[in-house]
Parts: structure tokens; sequence; C-alpha cells
């Protein structure tokens, strides 16, 4: 509806532009799961460097490989990633009860508890004594970690309308505890917890000796194990490190498969020679699944002894290097993996001829060229998605245009919105064009964006649907670099050498 003018004057008002340019989401963002020393259970946490991710989780464990899979990631270019801890039903939380200071017959009045879940909040204790400012009725609370201390927490309260009450300035704070208010009936202020030095949390355990597939599977509606990751948009490449059973194999691919916008790099079981693994790679058919090939050595900083390891960390740390050099349209591979020392197994040329057509990718070792990813093709008998360079272009270029089109929801259906759609569809195909991602010697050549009265007839309007139509042509890898020589007389023939 046009304003009105009332007045003489001169008026100026803001038009909105009529093209909405659309952007290009991150390809590059891990999603890492698996076993943790620390770290609240189920809880997606971002973490952008290794130094960060020992804060929260803990340090290498010789009982999972999530710790090596994220330093690997860092390692060969990966920037953020959100990891997820997991556990078994016997993860329990590490606590000590404190008693008040009623003369004859003591009450408890305050729980401390470790964060979160684990054998690491047995190493907590905790100190009591009077508070600095008024230690005739308030309290300091000593953390400890070792015997070292970690936190102090002075004049503390235990009187729920003040302000420096215990509970409102220790929990959400601390890195270490958490209070529970056992609401002593002794009167205060002896309803303090009393001086005591070295109290010990007991009771935290890992829940890591008898986790089960179940707890990585995880359920849809308690948001656990994989579905942890719901609440998270911007993840692109899933690792559960070392964990290759048929059942989290088969879940990651669906789960991947479901969301459309993240791949799952595989791990096959240690140990398998090339006929096993494809094999292995045989009982799975998905594009959103990208197989590696074998399990990579390190040097163990836990020991400083060769030590082996899934390769998917360090692969997805690749793919983010190699994105972000190159861009998401460029095959994942010839890339140098960083941090290996060397290989399970050596694979051979006659091997790889084994591996490749079946969707196996193999990391090999090429003297002078150091160890490389030697494959860029999905687990899928799909011949349009054989690559995984295409399968991650396609993901992106979808979820970049869903989020960057939010604003035609509710708007009227008609020419109009249709145009709009065009300009901001075309201008963002343009840009991967131009930038090599699309082949074509011109626009036509590489997409085409269809949002017209075909694409719209009366019957899908009024079911209040726009539907639009986007082609690519995505650039395709060389995977086969072939030379023909042969011996030239000075003429036109060419006589192949034998």
């Amino acid at each position: 509806m046009a304003k009105e003018y009332l007045r003489p004057g001169v008026f100026v008002e803001e038009v909105p532009a009529g093209a909405f340019p659309i952007e290009g989401v991150g390809t590059t963002t891990g999603a890492f799961l698996g076993i943790a020393s620390r770290g609240a259970l189920n809880a997606p946490r971002l973490i952008t460097n290794w130094t960060q991710f020992q804060k929260h989780f803990g340090s290498y464990r010789r009982d999972s490989f999530l710790a090596y899979a994220v330093n690997g990631f860092f390692l060969n270019g990966g920037r953020r990633c959100y990891v997820v801890r997991v556990a078994s039903a016997t993860a329990a939380i590490a606590s000590v009860t404190l008693q008040d200071r009623e003369g004859v017959t003591p009450l408890d009045t305050l729980l401390v508890q470790a964060l979160n879940e684990g054998e690491w909040g047995n190493a907590l204790s905790v100190d009591v004594a009077d508070g600095t400012a008024d230690p005739a009725n308030e309290f300091k609370l000593v953390v400890k970690e070792d015997g070292e201390v970690v936190e102090t927490w002075d004049d503390l309260s235990m009187d729920p309308a003040k302000k420096n009450y215990a509970l409102t300035r220790v929990n959400g704070r601390s890195n270490y505890v958490q209070l529970s208010n056992l609401n002593s009936t002794t009167a205060p202020p002896d309803n303090r917890p009393a001086v005591a030095s070295g109290a010990s949390l007991t009771g935290g355990a890992d829940g890591a000796s008898d986790i089960t597939d179940t707890a990585y599977i995880g359920d849809a509606a308690a948001r656990t194990g994989l579905h942890a990751f719901d609440t998270v948009d911007d993840v692109n490449n899933l690792v559960i490190p070392g964990k290759t059973s048929v059942a989290i194999v088969q879940a990651g691919l669906d789960y991947c498969a479901g969301r459309q916008d993240c791949g799952y790099v595989v791990d096959p079981p240690l140990g398998q020679s090339p006929q096993d693994v494809k094999t292995f790679r045989e009982g799975f058919d998905s594009s959103y699944g990208f197989l590696y090939y074998p399990w990579l050595t390190i040097n163990d900083p836990l020991t400083d002894a060769p030590k082996t390891i899934p390769p998917s960390g360090h692969v997805a740390g690749v793919y983010a290097r190699s994105d972000a050099e190159r861009g998401v349209h460029k095959a994942p591979a010839n890339e140098v993996v960083r941090g290996a020392v060397g290989l399970e197994y050596p694979v051979t040329d006659g091997e790889q001829e084994l591996l490749n057509p079946a969707g196996v990718n193999a990391i090999r070792v090429f003297p002078g060229r150091g160890i490389r990813v030697w494959g860029a093709r999905t687990m899928s008998s799909n011949p349009n998605v054989r690559y995984i360079h295409k399968r991650r272009f396609l993901m992106f270029v979808e979820e970049s245009v869903a989020e960057g089109t939010q604003w035609a929801v509710f708007e009227p259906n008609d020419e109009r919105l249709w145009a709009k759609i065009i300009r901001s569809a075309t201008g963002f195909l343009r840009r991967q064009w131009l930038e090599g991602a699309l082949f074509g010697k011109s626009e036509e050549e590489a997409f085409f964006v269809k949002c017209d009265e075909e694409t719209n007839p009366p019957e899908v309007r009024q079911a209040g649907q726009v539907i639009t139509v986007i082609g690519v042509n995505i650039v395709e890898t060389a995977e086969f670099v072939i030379f023909r020589v042969g011996q030239w007389d000075g003429g036109r023939s060419i006589t192949e050498l034998v």
C-alpha cells in the first residue's frame, strides 16, 4: 500500500534492493564423536584449537582415538569443529557432601560435585574456611585438582536471598565444580559448611569400558549420540574415529543422508587387507560416505613410540585445508597428510587398482613427496555422485541457496517473486562459475536457473509452493592424467613406442 502524502515538502524513502545476495555457507567444520576424559555428555561444544579441546575434554587416552583425531584435524588445517562426548550409563559424577557447623549433630548442608561425569573428578578436593570479609557469617571454598589450587571462591553465603549466595556465585562459572544446597535445618550462620581441609570428591566414573554402539548411534528424541548434532546447523564433516562396526557406520551414513548437509569420513577396521577393506566397503552404498585406507602411524605423545590410529580426523583436516586454499569444488586428494610418519599397510599400485573402483580411497607413501591422500571417491554406486567433490559441492549449493532465500517465505507467489529468486540464485552461481567450480565457456553452459509458470502452474501455487529448478555443470576431477607419447619422424605421423 502506497504511503500517503498530506503536506507539501520533500520526502526521502529507503527502497529495498531488488536482489538478495546468497552467501556461500561454510564447508570446513568438523563434527567429532567419541570417548573423552571430561566434558558434558551429548552436548556439542565448539572447539577452535587443540588447547581448547584439552581444557574442555582432557588429553589423549589409551582407550579412545578422539583426542588423536581432533589433534590431527587441527594439524592438517582444520579451524573449527564441534565435539560430542559419549559414555555408557555407568558414567558417574564425583562428589562430596559437606556438613554444617551444628555442634552436636552436624547435618548435610552442601553437595559439591564435579562439573561432569568422569574419573577426572576423583582428583578434585575442596577446603572450607571462614570468609575473608565476614568470617562470622560467610565461608570460603577452595577447589584443588591433584592437590593444586585451581579455583578460590571467597565470601560465600548459604542465604538464597543474598547476592553472594554460594550456588549463584559458583554454578555456571566454575570450570570444575557445581554446588547443591541440601537445605540444612540448622539456623544461620551455622548452616555453613564446617571448616575442612582436603575433602575429596569420589565416585566419578568414565563409562568407557562398557560403552556400546548404542551410545554412539544415540536417540533422536533425547538428542544423544549422533543426534546431539541436531542442534548444530553448520557441521560439514562427521568423524567417529576408530568406530568401524556395521551398525555405527550405517547409522552415520543414514544420519548424514538425512541431514543432507554433511558427509561422513569413514574409518575401515584395523588390520584389514585390501581385499578385506573392499569387502567392507561393499557392505554400504551412500554418496555421503567417504572411506579411507589404511590407518596412519604417528608418534604417540603419551609414549613417544609409534602408534597406529584411524585416518578420519587427519582427512577431515585435509578437507578443511583444501577447501580454504582451493575451494570445495576441488577434490580433496593429492594432499599431504601432516603428522603421519607411516602407514599401517603400504598400498601398491596393483592393490589400488582393486580399491579405487570400489570406492576405497587409498593413503599412500610416495618417495620424495610424503604421505598423501590418493583417492577421491564416495561410497556410492551412483556414477553421478562418484566423486567426493561433487557430493560436497552439491551440499554446499543446496544449503547456501536454502539459507540465502529465507526472505522468499510468505512473499506473494507471482512473477516478481520468481524474478527475484532467479536473480539471487544466478548471482550466486555466477560467482561459483567465475571461481572455477562450474564447467563451461559461458554461464549458459555452466548452470541454469528456472522459476516461471512452467515450474509453478496454478496447482503448485495453490498448494502454497514456489518451485525453482537449478542445474549445475560441476567441474570434473582429473583422476587419470594420461600422456600419449610416440616417436615422431618430423612429418605428421606418430609411431607409438613399445
